[in-house]
């Protein structure tokens, strides 16, 4: 922690970590379902993986350093340190984090290997450190998940459709566009919100976590003492104070091309997920686990015997062989061969110099 975070909730001794968490502990009903429907598309997984890991991650990876600042233990250190300190909650590698100067409350995440967390100026500014960590919990749901992978495949779905139903002739294929996307963004809602629960896992307080969310609906500066959860809360309801049920038709029709469910909507579904015996029981240490880290997105490290497994294991589970970054392992190196440092003719003049000063 720095200075700055040292109040932040996660620094607390009361903060539960949760080590080798499976993203299944946690998960919202009907995303894993929507998610394997997405899987079984033949060659899916396979094309959109090699599209990722040779082309738009790396892509991406310039165009943010770019355009972006990295934040590390050189830039922006506090909040590097609070990412490390929520993707040690959530038990998995630590991605790249970006900032960027922009006036809208946002954050995302993309890669699959690669992957990284961008944050908007704006919303760090807006945000109280639990609400950030609330957020930040939320976009590592989404590595912890592994949702970048076809999240990608509904960009494809979205922008290429005319180019792919061009050059895949198949009688039929344009009438599978609607159902196909309309299941893509069934999904995608049900994504939201198994990530806002991973977001609560990090904060551990349900209040932060429905104020960070009501601040992407409608945040006033100077009124925030104002506001109020519960009322915000009943809002999800509204609809049924609406009589006219082709308006409610409407409604739901013009909802079904959004990414994400509306806020009083989210609300509501993680307020209940505080409810439940499975929020308590992760708490209390019982939760399914991913020992190996398989199922998650994240930097994978290739272990002397060949097989490639995730970033955070210290132990290769094949070989039992010990694993290193292969950053720490060439740094190790390097510093092996270095030879003792040699003072340089510079320096003994410098110190001949410094005699004249005495």
């Amino acid at each position: 922690m720095t200075p700055k975070t040292q109040n932040a909730r996660v620094y607390s001794s009361t903060q539960v970590s949760f080590p080798d968490i499976s993203y299944k502990a946690f998960v919202y009903p009907g995303d894993e379902e929507a998610l394997a429907a997405l899987k079984a598309i033949p060659g899916a997984s396979q094309v959109l993986t090699y599209l990722q890991e040779n082309f738009s991650e790396e892509l991406i990876f310039l165009q943010n350093n770019q355009q972006m600042i990295r934040a590390s233990y050189h830039n922006y250190v506090s909040l590097y340190k609070l990412l490390e300190r929520c993707c040690e909650i959530l038990s998995l590698p630590a991605p790249e984090l970006y900032l960027t100067t922009n006036p809208t409350l946002n954050a995302y995440t993309v890669g699959t290997r690669r992957t990284c967390i961008v944050l908007h100026s704006q919303l760090v500014e807006d945000m109280t450190l639990d609400e950030l960590t609330f957020v930040i919990g939320h976009e590592l749901g989404h590595i912890k998940c592994s949702h970048s992978l076809y999240q990608l495949l509904g960009d494809i779905l979205i922008r290429y459709w005319d180019l792919l139903s061009s050059v895949i002739t198949i009688p039929g294929l344009g009438m599978l566009r609607v159902p196909m996307l309309l299941a893509y963004w069934e999904w995608f809602r049900r994504a939201e919100l198994t990530c806002d629960r991973a977001g609560l896992l990090c904060v551990q307080n349900l209040e932060t976590g429905l104020r960070a969310l009501s601040k992407l609906a409608g945040k006033v500066e100077g009124y925030e003492d104002e506001f109020n959860t519960e009322a915000a809360l009943k809002q999800a309801d509204a609809s049924r104070e609406v009589k006219n049920k082709l308006v409610v038709l409407v409604s739901i029709l013009e909802a079904a091309q959004n990414t994400h469910p509306f806020v009083p909507a989210r609300l509501k579904r993680l307020a209940e997920f505080a409810a439940t015996g499975q929020y308590s029981k992760i708490l209390a240490g019982e939760y399914q686990k991913d020992v190996l880290g398989e199922h998650e997105a994240g930097s994978r490290i290739t272990c002397q015997c060949g097989l490639k497994v995730n970033a955070k294991l210290v132990f290769c589970p094949e070989c039992g062989q010990e694993l290193r970054a292969p950053e720490a392992a060439a740094a190790a190196v390097a510093a092996a061969q270095e030879p003792p440092h040699q003072e340089s003719k510079i320096d003994k003049l410098k110190g001949a110099a410094s005699l004249f000063r005495r």
